[in-house]
């Protein structure tokens, strides 16, 4: 996860460091852990009202092999802030995870009265994870990202399948009501339900996340990097994004963009339609 992978997509980078600080804290003290990444909706919603609870599991990943799969599943979709923006794409991942929250105690509360003891006791449980979040960015992936096909083991597949593979090796019992909810908050922001695309930060708080983002956007690798070898390391990400556009037609939209990935990408979308 270099640098260079990340170009144009702070938010992602964050978003990716967040998770794994939080989660060697945990790993680190199991009463943290123990306090802030379990939620059983019967009792701590509907008996003492932790609704802190639902946000808390969020923050960081219980096990190893979840951990790496996210942060993998994360990584890959780092398209999507590109697509959308950094500002766009900040505001979607915050309008998401509290419409997939507010989703999920809808369905928990809905199961818990139309499914019998024995199953409920499943879902109950809800696995601690960002599952809401990724599950919700997982959605836009899909239908923003386009889709190159790759040959692997001699069989050609669309390039998208180690992120769908990761996505399904994190779902459980436990974990099946908050993929759900993100799932379903991704269509929702996708048709822009109650004009919930337009919602942005206030511009104090974008500030005060501009500074935070210096600190963990890695400038020096670009500097040191000939420009030449960076310019067409973007290309050929563009050209992963977009695989019907020749290199001619990628190099004149950096060329209009100023260099900027994310005006490049508009102006390739713009052209496309």
């Amino acid at each position: 996860m270099t640098a260079g992978g990340l170009q144009g997509a702070p938010a992602t980078k964050l978003w990716i460091y967040s998770v794994l600080i939080f989660s060697l804290v945990f790993a680190w003290s199991p009463a943290w852990r123990h306090a802030l990444m379990r939620l059983r909706f019967v009792p701590h919603i509907t008996r003492d009202w932790q609704i802190w609870r639902l946000a808390s599991i969020q923050l960081g990943v219980a096990t190893t092999t979840e951990l790496m799969s996210t942060l993998v599943i994360v990584y890959r979709m780092r398209s999507v802030e590109r697509i959308l923006g950094t500002r766009k794409f900040a505001a979607f991942v915050f309008v998401a995870g509290v419409v997939g929250l507010t989703l999920s105690v809808v369905l928990l509360a809905g199961a818990r009265w139309m499914l019998p003891a024995r199953i409920y006791g499943a879902v109950n449980m809800v696995a601690g994870g960002p599952l809401v979040t990724v599950f919700a960015c997982l959605a836009q992936y899909y239908m923003l990202v386009p889709s190159k096909r790759v040959r692997a083991l001699g069989v050609t597949v669309g390039d998208k399948w180690l992120t769908y593979g990761l996505a399904a090796n994190l779902l459980g019992e436990s974990a099946a009501v908050p993929a759900l909810a993100g799932i379903m908050a991704g269509a929702v922001y996708a048709a822009d339900v109650a004009g919930l695309k337009q919602w942005r930060f206030p511009q104090c708080v974008e500030h005060a996340a501009v500074r935070l983002m210096s600190l963990v956007t890695s400038r020096q690798a670009r500097v040191q990097r000939p420009a030449n070898r960076a310019h067409q390391e973007l290309i050929g990400r563009l050209q992963g994004m977009f695989p019907a556009a020749g290199h001619e037609q990628i190099a004149q939209a950096l060329r209009l963009a100023a260099g900027d990935a994310d005006r490049a990408v508009s102006i390739l979308l713009s052209g496309s339609q």
